[in-house]
């Protein structure tokens, strides 16, 4: 029987559908009036004119397979037979297989970050979409890491970042005080040092610590009564680091007041009431740290808090 023979693909509530499916069709194949004219008892997928994408399991007709299998006498004309086994003797002649085809790749597009990191991608259509069962389609679209600069827009972003940079004031302290972020002996909830920890405390940050050097050009009076700010005096040469745990990430993973380059900025020495000035970058951000092995320095190294 037909509806039996067909069972043995297919299992579960399904089958009897299918089974049901199959007797439809086959009536109304040899019915008056039918659309589809076939030569009777087609014996393979040319004489039925049938070549089936994926599992169909109603493209069969009754012949021999190429596995030449007596467990069955149908042979199937879908694309699905070539993993089964069960093709008609003709398929790969009557059913040739399409490989997809694809066109040339476009041109890439330009990087979507006109100032700083950002992407590029491109694409290129299918020409051909496989057939009976042909090699699928490669990568239609591609996408790669790229850097923008578009001079007016940088220009801008970098006179708007620097207009930010030279309206703001440094607030620092001894680099001495920079172990006490670090070390656990010490407790950061005691004194002046609780500022350090207020709003940054155990965040992770992905920008080492770097540092800048300034030359102080004015300094108020009130310094002189701070035994570590008291060398904060005009002209004097100093260099302060700006530590992971002091970086603000909402103006860009950096510190407050870290100044720009051959510029005057503001700072203020933190705790010490009246000691505040003004300084110019000499040596621009440096990803590296003050140097605290030289005595002689020690006094002249700083932190940004």
């Amino acid at each position: 029987m037909v509806g039996i023979s067909l069972l043995s693909r297919i299992s579960g509530p399904f089958a009897v559908v299918i089974l049901a499916s199959v007797l439809v069709l086959m009536t109304s194949g040899v019915s008056e009036g039918s659309v589809t004219e076939r030569r009777p008892n087609p014996r393979s997928c040319g004489e039925a004119a049938m070549c089936c994408q994926g599992q169909n399991n109603t493209c069969f007709v009754f012949g021999q397979r190429v596995d030449r299998s007596d467990d069955s006498s149908r042979c199937y004309c879908d694309s699905n037979c070539l993993i089964m086994g069960d093709c008609c003797m003709d398929y790969h002649h009557t059913c040739k297989s399409v490989d997809c085809q694809v066109g040339d790749w476009e041109e890439w597009t330009t990087c979507d970050n006109p100032c700083g990191y950002g992407t590029r991608k491109r694409t290129r259509d299918v020409t051909q979409y496989p057939d009976n069962g042909g090699s699928h389609c490669p990568v239609l679209k591609q996408r790669r890491a790229c850097v923008g600069f578009e001079a007016e827009v940088c220009s801008q972003n970098l006179i708007g970042e620097q207009a930010e940079e030279k309206a703001e004031q440094a607030r620092i302290l001894p680099i001495e005080f920079g172990i006490y972020r670090t070390e656990k002996k010490y407790d950061p909830w005691k004194g002046i040092l609780k500022n350090l920890y207020a709003k940054y405390f155990n965040e992770i940050f992905t920008r080492a610590t770097y540092r800048g050097k300034y030359q102080i050009t004015s300094t108020h009076h009130g310094c002189e009564n701070s035994e570590w700010a008291s060398i904060l005096k005009a002209n004097t040469s100093v260099c302060v680091e700006c530590q992971p745990v002091a970086m603000n990430r909402e103006i860009g993973m950096r510190c407050l007041g870290h100044g720009v380059y051959n510029a005057e900025t503001a700072w203020k020495a933190v705790d010490v009431p009246h000691c505040h000035g003004t300084w110019i970058m000499t040596d621009g951000h440096q990803p590296e740290t003050c140097n605290i092995n030289v005595e002689d320095d020690n006094k002249r190294n700083f932190i940004f808090l």
